[in-house]
């Protein structure tokens, strides 16, 4: 399977200005401007200059994981996904995980697992 970023496109993200400040944690009035770009969201804070937001931090992606974990229609391809997505949550340091990419990937398992029984037991 091509790696996950194929398969979302976050350019389909609808990311609000009050959004990012919430992620952010700061008054929505500090951002000057910001932009998608093709693997981050740039922001353009007041006082602080620019700073990168990636897309996995964002509700958004869990949100597109969970639509192809249920879009699977066999566990060959519920499996591809699952080890995608277990593999890009590993690309990142413990130091550069943020607090939603474990709890989205916690999230994503209990999906995953509901969809694994459901294609294990297809008379269901």
């Amino acid at each position: 399977m091509p790696p996950l970023r194929d398969h979302i496109n976050p350019n389909t993200f609808v990311i609000t200005l009050r959004q990012i400040a919430k992620h952010l944690k700061i008054d929505p009035k500090r951002i000057i401007n910001w932009q998608k770009w093709h693997h981050v969201l740039w922001v353009h804070l007041e006082g602080k200059g620019g700073y990168f937001i990636s897309y996995r931090k964002l509700e958004q992606w869990i949100a597109a994981c969970r639509t192809l974990i249920r879009g699977c229609q066999n566990l060959t391809t519920l499996t591809t996904v699952w080890s995608a997505i277990l593999k890009e949550a590993t690309r990142y340091t413990e130091n550069a995980l943020s607090e939603a990419i474990p709890k989205g990937i916690a999230r994503l398992q209990e999906i995953w697992q509901q969809r694994q029984t459901t294609l294990s037991n297809p008379q269901n």
